[in-house]
């Protein structure tokens, strides 16, 4: 990590500072944990349900790293923070522990990431209905919406939900990175949620490097798209074989008919 790109918990804060809808949290770094017990249980009194997650400084290496979701049992959720945080897993490595108010992926309208290219460049991948924007990975063409904008050009693909333009425009002004791209994922919700209590929220913002399944699947509908217009030149190709063989037949049949005739 670097002061250019700071750890998982600062970027949070970073995001709530520049005015976007956070879930609240509370983050201890590593060999931490046992001496805030309290602050642990108290956050989980405030929310009633959390959701508990690790990171590392090596966010290249450990990705993805031990999460538990929707927890309300305090002895279990300390349990676990506490050998995460410790480096009593099978990793043996300690992490950050980073707990959030729980929230219901399953109301969610839609989710998706919003990549910054740069301040005159945003393309936006999201999915309608249940899930997190990391569900994105398991999308297929037919879940999956896209939708570009260049400044000065039209805008390309389907218009998400209004708030979620609104998050997009923000993003370009929050310049998280100086001439690099860099990623914020969204979730948007029927009701209020988070620290602001707004009807969207912004999970974090990651390096650019990070939209590998964006890659990926804008790579699919490409292929899916020239596909389907060789799928469309071939219709035609079958289509004049097709006129040009009832052609022949019928200049067969009216010769065969000739012949017949002149016997």
């Amino acid at each position: 990590m670097s002061s250019e790109y700071p750890l998982k918990h600062t970027r949070l804060e970073q995001l709530h500072q520049a005015g976007f809808n956070v879930a609240d949290f509370i983050c201890f770094p590593p060999h931490t944990l046992r001496t805030r017990e309290e602050e642990l249980e108290a956050f989980l009194t405030k929310h009633g349900t959390i959701s508990c997650r690790h990171f590392h400084e090596l966010e290249k290496v450990h990705f993805k790293c031990p999460v538990e979701y929707d927890l309300t049992d305090f002895d279990f959720i300390l349990a676990f923070c506490l050998a995460n945080n410790e480096g009593n897993n099978k990793e043996k490595t300690a992490f950050y522990t980073l707990c959030n108010e729980a929230i219901n992926v399953n109301e969610s309208i839609c989710a998706g990431n919003i990549l910054v290219l740069n301040e005159q460049a945003v393309w936006v991948e999201y999915f309608y209905g249940p899930g997190t924007p990391r569900d994105l990975e398991s999308k297929g063409p037919d879940r999956m919406k896209t939708y570009g904008k260049v400044q000065g050009q039209p805008a390309e693909g389907e218009k998400p939900p209004d708030k979620v333009l609104q998050m997009v425009l923000d993003a370009r002004k929050f310049r998280a990175l100086e001439n690099k791209a860099y990623i914020l994922e969204f979730s948007l919700y029927p009701y209020p949620i988070g620290r602001n209590q707004t009807n969207i929220i912004c999970w974090e913002w990651r390096w650019g490097w990070l939209h590998y399944q964006m890659q990926a699947n804008r790579f699919l509908l490409d292929q899916l798209k020239k596909a389907n217009e060789r799928n469309a030149e071939l219709t035609g190709e079958v289509e004049q074989l097709r006129s040009r063989f009832a052609d022949v037949s019928y200049e067969q049949d009216q010769t065969h008919d000739l012949v017949r005739g002149g016997q």
